[in-house]
């Protein structure tokens, strides 16, 4: 099952779209402001965005640009009752991959979410070729391997390398044990905690990343799953 954030400020459309999205088999994270979404975000990232443009307090781009920073690959649908050419094209210049103009068609808006969703396995198992730093090691994706600072090298499965990405590109923030499942693991894995706590030390082996020292890359976050503690650069 996908996660779906669904940030909309007008209660009647919030509804009726939660119970749509999950008759469709989303499991919908509902809220009405950035700031709503942004205490949701803390504990768990969703698989897709739609985010309405004008919302109360800070703007539908403002969190939608945050999202993107967060997770570059992410769908975004977003509505608006902006429907000039210039107000669609800042909307995807502020990050989304998609644009909706209200009152919009309900069964069209069910179709493009389903398309952003066909695309997510492809997307979020895209690794860029130069690999990333994870703190002060490399993690090179073509060779599968972690390149440390003293020029000695460990191999790495594709697995862990899903796992490094998934932790690195949300940096700072907790990843949650289903998230980390879905990616290592896929959508059909049956989570068990004991199962991911045992993986996750044996990849803190791979990476020489000590769980109890102060420099600890991958901290656990009690009740929720891992959090990198370096940062994306």
């Amino acid at each position: 099952m996908y996660s779906l954030l669904l940030v909309e400020d007008d209660p009647a459309l919030r509804a009726g779209l939660e119970m749509l999205l999950t008759e469709e088999g989303y499991a919908c994270l509902t809220c009405a402001s950035v700031e709503e979404a942004e205490n949701i975000l803390i504990h768990q990232m969703p698989d897709l965005c739609v985010l309405d443009r004008q919302l109360p307090g800070a703007s539908g781009d403002a969190l939608c640009k945050r999202l993107r920073k967060m997770h570059p690959v992410m769908p975004i649908l977003m509505l608006s009752a902006r429907s000039r050419g210039k107000d669609k094209l800042d909307g995807l210049k502020a990050g989304a991959d998609d644009y909706m103009t209200k009152p919009f068609d309900v069964e069209e808006l069910i179709a493009r979410i389903a398309v952003m969703r066909r695309r997510l396995p492809y997307l979020q198992h895209e690794v860029a070729p130069a690999g990333f730093l994870f703190g002060n090691r490399r993690i090179d994706p073509l060779r599968l391997q972690v390149l440390f600072p003293d020029g000695e090298s460990q191999l790495i499965s594709v697995r862990d390398l899903h796992l490094l990405e998934l932790l690195w590109q949300r940096a700072g923030l907790a990843v949650t044990r289903d998230e980390l499942y879905n990616r290592g693991w896929g959508h059909a894995h049956l989570p068990n905690s004991r199962a991911l706590d045992q993986y996750m030390v044996g990849l803190r082996a791979r990476l020489r990343d000590t769980a109890d020292s102060k420099e600890a890359l991958i901290i656990s976050v009690r009740g929720v799953g891992y959090r990198y503690t370096g940062s994306k650069s």
